[in-house]
């Protein structure tokens, strides 16, 4: 992760006294497609002499519309750090609610241009805006064409499964295809969240590990125990990280365990990022504590073992 920390946030109708260009879509989870096309609003954005702004959600508006299932591949602070990584200067964001989910397409460009000055806009061949996403890339053209603002309309990223998408990667995610997933996204998939007190199971087994709580809106990846790394004060440390349910101890709430290797210090409180290198297993049910202490040092000598 970037320590550039340049990135500006902003309601999408709050004034910016600078020039901008600025790349529309939701950009849920950043893929590879995603970044492209950042890419080129930065590199037009550089042409105007203006700042890079991408627009996006502060919630997640699959719940909204009634799909509870579309959990949030990246949450709205994970998009923040990736768009910071990628250098983007502005994080132009929205609440979507059933007010916003009305607004005619028309209405939604004249807010988003309200007290801005937009050189230029980035979109994919597929982008759709406004009410019931009746505003297309040729109303959108038409918009820019009257109010002297350059548009581009970036071609898909595409392998020979289509069209690389937020839904592909959600998939893989969901199948436990961590390996193609972040190839699609182009750096490992990560989640960041707070230190909390656990029930202290892994300590009395010689495995101490920091716990997060799953976020309720957050897509829930296959269970397992993964090889990731965790960032703490700056350093990327190799870890083991459970990602599920804990049936040895019939406990079957959803959260984040993460054994750090070699690391003693207290973290409770603090928020860690978790990056997801590979998937070393599934989770089981153990017929004890020393059974599950065994095939923990089994995993983490994978995790010592590992290049990545």
């Amino acid at each position: 992760m970037s320590r550039w920390k340049g990135i500006k946030t902003i309601e999408y109708t709050q004034s910016c006294e600078e020039d901008l260009v600025v790349a529309l879509g939701f950009f849920d989870c950043l893929h590879i497609g995603h970044t492209k096309l950042i890419e080129s609003a930065k590199l037009l954005a550089f042409r105007k002499n203006a700042k890079c702004g991408v627009f996006t959600f502060d919630n997640n508006p699959f719940a909204i519309l009634g799909r509870e299932d579309c959990g949030q591949i990246l949450s709205f602070e994970e998009r923040l750090t990736r768009l910071d990584d990628l250098r983007v200067e502005y994080c132009i964001k929205a609440r979507f609610d059933r007010e916003f989910s009305q607004f005619k397409p028309l209405e939604f460009l004249k807010r988003l241009a309200k007290n801005k000055f937009i050189k230029g806009v980035v979109v994919g061949r597929d982008y759709t805006f406004g009410a019931k996403g009746e505003g297309d890339v040729e109303l959108l053209s038409k918009w820019c064409e009257d109010n002297s603002v350059e548009l581009i309309i970036e071609p898909f990223a595409e392998d020979d499964g289509g069209k690389i998408s937020s839904t592909r990667v959600r998939k893989l995610l969901c199948d436990g295809d961590l390996e193609q997933a972040n190839i699609y996204l182009g750096q490992p998939y990560f989640i960041i969240g707070q230190v909390a007190h656990g029930k202290q199971r892994g300590r009395n087994i010689g495995f101490a590990t920091a716990n997060i709580e799953y976020p309720q809106d957050k897509l829930k990846i296959k269970s397992g125990v993964y090889y990731t790394r965790v960032l703490v004060n700056g350093v990327w440390l190799k870890a083991v990280t459970n990602v599920g349910e804990h049936p040895t101890f019939d406990d079957m709430n959803f959260n984040i365990e993460s054994h750090i290797l070699f690391y003693k210090n207290d973290l409770y409180g603090k928020k860690i990022t978790v990056r997801f290198l590979q998937r070393i297993r599934d989770i089981k049910k153990f017929t004890s504590k020393e059974e599950l202490a065994d095939r923990i040092s089994k995993d983490v000598s994978f995790a010592l073992d590992s290049k990545m």
